[in-house]
């Protein structure tokens, strides 16, 4: 590991100790896909008072983030290179993040491959034992067919509310921005654990 990536090729896939990685006990958001960083560097920023991990498949999108949280000398960051539905499975303790943030995960729409969804039953089933009694989740898409599978199968694992953003809801990622400036739908489930 270097002062804030993890590879699970090199360290192997076991079981984080949240406190001894980041040298406290804040409470810790995990954003799932984290494409370029804009969600995840921002919130670090506003929220100096929260531990964060990005997990991002892509390794191109993992250097760029690397390199500005770098630039930036963010130290409530770490970056995770691998998929996310292993890390969770494999790295992250019970009820050890307060937050999961899931934003326009790849839509998969080819039926055949809709098992690699990163909303599926297994991996909400990661995602309950993960969060912390009281922890929260969010999930955002423009796909409009994932939405609508996505939304009942969150509704089996937790208390959850879709709802459309508004206007008045800035953009997290420079997906939402974009889409939003075409005009594009945008689907939001917010969700709970009990």
């Amino acid at each position: 590991m270097n002062e804030f990536a993890i590879d699970p090729r090199e360290s192997g896939f076991t079981r984080l100790d949240l406190h001894q990685l980041f040298g406290n006990d804040r409470p810790v958001v995990l954003e799932i896909g984290s494409g370029k960083g804009r969600f995840l560097l921002s919130s670090a920023v506003e929220r100096p008072d929260h531990n964060f991990i990005g997990i991002e498949k892509s390794l191109h999108y993992h250097r760029v983030i690397r390199e500005r949280v770098k630039k930036r000398a963010l130290t409530n960051i770490r970056l995770i290179n691998h998929d996310a539905f292993l890390v969770m499975r494999d790295m992250l303790p019970d009820a050890s993040i307060a937050e999961i943030h899931v934003y326009f995960p790849d839509p998969w729409p080819r039926q055949r491959y809709q098992k690699r969804r990163i909303i599926r039953s297994e991996a909400l089933s990661e995602m309950r034992r993960v969060l912390v009694a009281g922890g929260v989740g969010i999930f955002v898409t423009d796909h409009k067919d994932y939405y609508e599978a996505a939304a009942p199968a969150i509704a089996a694992w937790f208390p959850s509310e879709a709802r459309i953003p508004g206007p008045d809801d800035p953009p997290r990622t420079n997906y939402e921005a974009k889409y939003r400036a075409e005009g594009r739908a945008i689907y939001e489930v917010r969700f709970r654990r009990d």
